[in-house]
């Protein structure tokens, strides 16, 4: 049985997904990526010189990246852990928090003919994650301002799924809150 994500297309992205005050954080502009890599550490024998004779899997990293534009405050109060004003952003530097505590569910869904998906079973979650605050604007003729968000997602540490990231398809009849 083949995936029923699709194949290629826009998404939406929720954050906070399954809690009040869940957020869609488009529109978008380039790729949205959640990508995973497992590292392995090569094991060595001295005959053998710099040829691995085995190796060992020690740990899989895993990161999601929007490249969001024409965003609201709101939306990058949210994702930048900054604060707003009337009409102004505040950015602060960040430091000393741990992440995992206060890091959310993200579901993202496909577009197809300009309609959100509503079958759980296209869409993907990731269970924790958090946005890393960062910008990256340019100024010139001819390119769009975007803010380059990126998350780190975090194996869950939550009874009975522990060391997992999220799933590609959701069970269906899954909802959500606050959107």
């Amino acid at each position: 049985m083949a995936l029923q994500i699709k194949s290629m297309g826009p998404c939406e992205v929720v954050w906070g997904y399954g809690e009040a005050g869940a957020m869609n954080l488009g529109p978008f502009l380039g790729a949205t990526l959640f990508k995973g890599e497992t590292h392995v550490q090569d094991i060595l024998e001295e005959r053998y010189g710099d040829a691995p004779v085995d190796a060992i899997m020690i740990g899989t990293i895993a990161s999601l990246e929007l490249r969001m534009t024409r965003s609201t405050l709101e939306q990058l109060a949210e994702v930048l852990n900054a604060f707003t004003s009337g009409d102004v952003l505040y950015l602060e530097n960040q430091l000393g928090c741990e992440m995992y505590g206060i890091s959310k569910s993200v579901v993202i869904k496909p577009i197809c003919d300009n309609e959100v998906s509503t079958d759980p079973v296209e869409w993907v979650q990731i269970y924790k994650c958090y946005p890393i605050p960062g910008w990256e604007l340019t100024w010139d003729k001819a390119t769009q301002r975007v803010f380059p968000i990126m998350f780190k997602v975090f194996p869950s540490q939550e009874s009975g799924f522990e060391g997992k990231f999220g799933t590609i398809g959701m069970e269906s009849g899954s909802t959500e809150y606050g959107l």
